[in-house]
């Protein structure tokens, strides 16, 4: 008697309830692995706060201050605070902090005299057809680029050839930028650095140090992150690297930089200027990418004056995000920030 062989298979049935039991464990495992994903960004992101945070204390070690968030930039003109930095004439925060985060080579390259404009120092940071510097200030450096952010390293030129506050060659965005407390659009730290009560650590031709943190380091934003998210104009309007006007930033915009702020003034911008929100440039009429903001779920990553750093809740009370931009308002800051 001739035995026949049992031939196995699947039915349709089997078939689609194999495909649905796999697309519930993919359903199920991708957030996961997303997640791991996420959790690795943020945590280079974070590692790159740390290194500039030590930058930072390394330059101030040596300068005895921290430096300015643009030298030589937007509206006014500071011959003084030039002639006392060697005669340069138009940089960046992050260009003078070059040598501090291993990055000499790119800096003994760097021409920091060239300027937009030939006849004063006025507007952007260098010059719109400028070739000296032509593959130096468009560098990528992994330092300032947070991976969760898509547009950190991207290279855009408006203005070039211009002398306009916001002619730039060819600037690179970044992701990270300067904290300099609380201003108007025009005035504040676009001048030379007050220090008033309002301050933040940086401004523009000047910057605080140690001494000048009544507050403490350890609750003063340093710097912070500013990816613009749905917020920002465009591609095209910062923050940018070693070039471009947009290098510091605010977490908050009272009417002058002497203004007592009331909580009821508080609440009415509490939704523009939080963390991830929006500022609306009140004389051009623009929401701008100058706030301080991630692609992260829930909030940013800061590195605090003392070099620490922190993800800050795009949930945190208002009040206290503004106040940790102080460097010496004299109000204690909650401790459950």
């Amino acid at each position: 008697m001739k035995l026949q062989k049992t031939r196995f298979a699947f039915t349709l049935v089997e078939l689609l309830v194999v495909i649905a039991i796999i697309g519930i464990l993919v359903g199920l495992l991708l957030p996961a692995v997303q997640a791991a994903r996420e959790a690795a960004r943020r945590m280079q992101c974070s590692n790159n706060l740390k290194q500039l945070g030590l930058a930072l204390h390394n330059y101030h070690d040596t300068f005895k201050t921290f430096p300015p968030a643009l030298l030589g930039s937007g509206r006014y003109n500071n011959a003084t605070y030039h002639a006392q930095h060697g005669g340069i004439k138009n940089t960046t925060g992050w260009a003078l902090m070059l040598p501090f985060f291993e990055q000499s080579a790119l800096a003994d390259k760097y021409d920091y005299n060239v300027c937009s404009s030939s006849s004063s120092p006025y507007g952007g940071l260098v010059a719109g057809d400028d070739t000296i510097n032509d593959g130096l200030y468009n560098a990528p450096l992994d330092v300032l680029a947070c991976p969760s952010d898509p547009s950190s390293g991207l290279v855009v030129s408006t203005s070039a050839g211009s002398t306009s506050m916001y002619s730039r060659r060819e600037a690179i965005r970044t992701s990270y930028v300067f904290s300099v407390g609380s201003f108007t659009d025009y005035s504040g730290p676009w001048n030379t650095y007050s220090g008033n009560i309002h301050q933040g650590v940086f401004g523009n031709d000047g910057a605080a140090n140690f001494a000048a943190m009544t507050d403490g380091t350890s609750t003063t934003i340093a710097i912070g992150e500013a990816t613009g998210g749905a917020f920002k104009t465009s591609a095209d309007y910062g923050p940018w690297g070693m070039t471009g006007t947009h290098t510091c930033c605010h977490g908050y915009l009272p009417n002058s930089s002497t203004e007592e702020i009331s909580q009821t003034r508080a609440a009415a911008y509490s939704q523009n200027y939080s963390i991830n929100g929006a500022y609306n440039n009140d004389a051009q009429g623009r929401t701008y990418a100058w706030v301080f903001g991630s692609k992260h779920p829930g909030g940013a990553n800061f590195v605090f004056a003392d070099g620490s750093v922190h993800l800050l809740t795009e949930t945190m009370n208002y009040l206290t995000l503004q106040q940790l931009g102080y460097i010496r308002d004299g109000l204690p800051v909650p401790s459950d920030y």
